[in-house]
């Protein structure tokens, strides 16, 4: 599973235990970072170089775009966490925010949506229990996943013809032709 994993890169320092905290229980739980951005930007902060903020910007909606699901460590809660929350959840990802603070002032609380998860920790263990609780609930297991896909009557009929001369069912039958279709786009 892809993780998206945001904060504050202006109070680096002051997060960087908790930033390196989920990195660490992301590899624990068989997870990859979307971008590990952490290590860059702490470089950034002790050069004199300016950040290029239109690749900085690029990697993060591609960071987006390729996670299952997003983490931001929000105890800095500010603009640019708030937008990435936004987009991951127009996305349909699961996003969850941890904060140190309680955020009960901030607009994010104003958010009802199902896949938004807001939880307060006080210490490492529990940013421990609420990141690994959070991963666990909404990993994909590898087994097949079910989907409802609405078809006309043309299609139902070769479906079932198809079936019936094959000796498989309309699932495996759908299956082996994305299959096919995928391998094609590899060659």
């Amino acid at each position: 599973m892809i993780i998206h994993l945001t904060g504050s890169s202006r109070y680096l320092e002051e997060d960087l235990p908790y930033l390196q905290k989920i990195t660490q229980l992301v590899a624990q739980n068989g997870c990859t970072l979307a971008n590990d951005w952490v290590e860059d930007a702490r470089a950034r902060t002790d050069s004199t170089n300016p950040a290029d903020w239109p690749a900085i910007m690029n990697d993060m909606f591609e960071a987006i775009s390729r996670s299952d699901i997003m983490i931001v460590e929000g105890t800095r809660y500010g603009f640019m966490q708030g937008y990435q929350t936004a987009l991951a959840l127009l996305q349909k990802k699961p996003v969850l925010i941890v904060s140190r603070e309680p955020l009960v002032d901030r607009s994010i609380m104003g958010v009802k949506n199902r896949l938004l998860t807001v939880e307060k920790y006080d210490s490492l263990h529990d940013l421990e229990a609420v990141v690994t609780s959070f991963i666990k609930a909404n990993t994909i297991s590898t087994k097949d996943l079910r989907f409802n896909m609405f078809i006309d009557r043309p299609i139902y009929n070769h479906l079932r013809n198809l079936s019936y001369e094959s000796g498989k069912n309309r699932s495996e039958i759908i299956r082996d032709l994305i299959y096919k279709d995928m391998r094609k786009k590899d060659d």
